[in-house]
């Protein structure tokens, strides 16, 4: 076996499970690189699509994703510094559901919730791919078709979820129209996938493409032992959020505070080396981050996400987003591409003897060169 160090860093995306044929899936929650995928006619295949292989931007190649779906860091519309950070977007504003009992049960409004139910309802998607959790908080992808279904996605995870498996059972099981909600790395997997222009993958079914603003996942044993270690046990856990720096863990007999600079060690390797908070590939992105609470930060990037946006108008309420809730998003996405930026040039000299680059774009995008 290889060094383990002579690979890009695995962010359990589940492309090379779900579309490589033989593929050894997963030891727990990284790819089993020592077997691969057992394959000749697919040796290699993952590299094309891996959101932690080579760099796929190149000023604009044919074969750019980013190019391919409006949504390159090279395009003219993201030649300033403000499109560097937040990737090419039409509109940015505050949204939540309409309906108050859809609010109470989710978070930030429930505003993803709301869209995908509407968009069900009226027939815009037939399958959205959302993210479930196990009794012990292990996060998985599901299927959803109904309403109903998409309930059960409700609220953050904060581990990784090998979401484009589900896009692949979505495939698998007919659906012809099909949404997918997921942090940068899930969303870069899908483009880049698309970017190969194969029809027999058919991912020409994925209609649209959900991102999540994501600083950061947890590895999910470290962050079960974390827990424990605190007399919590993850069973009895029912429901995560951060605020004020603070990782709020719920129980049912009492909630508990803990900086989230105490999580360090239960940050997965691979976020460590990311640069996408705000999902620049998606159609929509959405996430907590500069809007008031109770709202969540849309940022509509394509026409794909217009038109979600513009079938989920009964069942969602909009605002403008102020300039200084925009700059808070800003700030975010551009601290964590400053303060992953060491990490990422160390890996690039680790991929370097196999000529394979974990980084989705060149270094001209931070240095503004």
């Amino acid at each position: 076996m290889a060094n383990e160090r002579s690979f890009p860093v695995c962010c359990y995306c589940g492309a090379c499970a779900a579309f490589i044929p033989d593929f050894e899936k997963y030891k727990e929650e990284e790819v089993v690189f020592d077997k691969g995928c057992g394959g000749t006619v697919s040796k290699g295949f993952c590299f094309s699509f891996c959101p932690r292989s080579f760099a796929v931007c190149r000023l604009c190649e044919e074969e750019c994703p980013r190019k391919d779906y409006g949504v390159c860091d090279f395009s003219p519309c993201a030649s300033s510094p403000e499109g560097r950070i937040l990737g090419h977007y039409k509109e940015i504003m505050s949204a939540r559901a309409m309906e108050e009992g859809v609010r109470k049960v989710g978070q930030d409004g429930s505003l993803i919730t709301a869209m995908l139910c509407e968009a069900l309802r009226n027939g815009f998607i037939d399958a959205a791919v959302v993210a479930i959790r196990t009794e012990d908080w292990k996060a998985e992808p599901f299927v959803a078709t109904t309403p109903e279904e998409v309930l059960l996605g409700i609220g953050p995870k904060y581990t990784a979820c090998p979401s484009v498996l589900g896009v692949w059972e979505a495939i698998d099981r007919g659906y012809e129209n099909i949404a997918m909600v997921g942090t940068g790395c899930n969303i870069e997997a899908v483009r880049r996938l698309q970017a190969l222009h194969d029809p027999a993958l058919e991912l020409d079914r994925v209609k649209v493409l959900i991102g999540l603003f994501c600083t950061e996942a947890f590895w999910h044993r470290d962050l079960v032992i974390f827990l424990a270690e605190r007399g919590i046990e993850i069973k009895e856990v029912e429901r995560f959020y951060v605020t004020k720096g603070k990782f709020m863990v719920v129980t049912k007999d009492k909630e508990y505070g803990i900086p989230t600079k105490e999580l360090d060690p239960c940050v997965r390797d691979t976020c460590r080396i990311c640069e996408d908070f705000t999902s620049q590939l998606a159609d929509v992105s959405a996430g907590s981050s500069g809007s008031p609470d109770g709202y969540t930060s849309l940022i509509i990037r394509t026409k794909a996400g217009e038109e979600l946006v513009n079938v989920s108008k009964k069942a969602i309420e909009t605002k403008k987003l102020d300039d200084a809730g925009i700059k808070k998003i800003k700030r975010f996405a551009f601290n964590k591409k400053m303060r992953n930026y060491g990490m990422i040039l160390d890996q690039m000299g680790i991929c370097s003897s196999c000529l394979t680059n974990p980084y989705s774009f060149t270094l001209q995008t931070i240095r503004g060169d």
